[in-house]
């Protein structure tokens, strides 16, 4: 494990006081509790990055029984 130290002002420090309080944590368990899911974040989005862009020419847009002819070109018109 790594020590560190992290310096936050007087009012970023009140409001991390308080939301560890309402959560039973510590200021220090709340800042690696949000480091921990920022770099969770951070992970799912560079897997984003690596997926293929999406494409309507892979995907059927169904029709809906009861719609017209130009609410169903409509709606295709906002996927294109």
């Amino acid at each position: 494990m790594a020590d560190i130290t992290v310096h936050l002002d007087d009012e970023l420090y009140d409001k991390a006081s308080r939301v560890a309080r309402l959560d039973n944590l510590s200021v220090k368990e709340l800042v690696e509790d949000v480091m921990r899911r920022h770099l969770d974040y951070v992970e799912v989005v560079a897997d984003f990055s690596k997926m293929p862009p999406l494409s309507l020419g892979n995907y059927e847009l169904h029709r809906d029984p009861d719609e017209s002819d130009e609410d169903y070109a409509f709606r295709r018109s906002l996927f294109q």
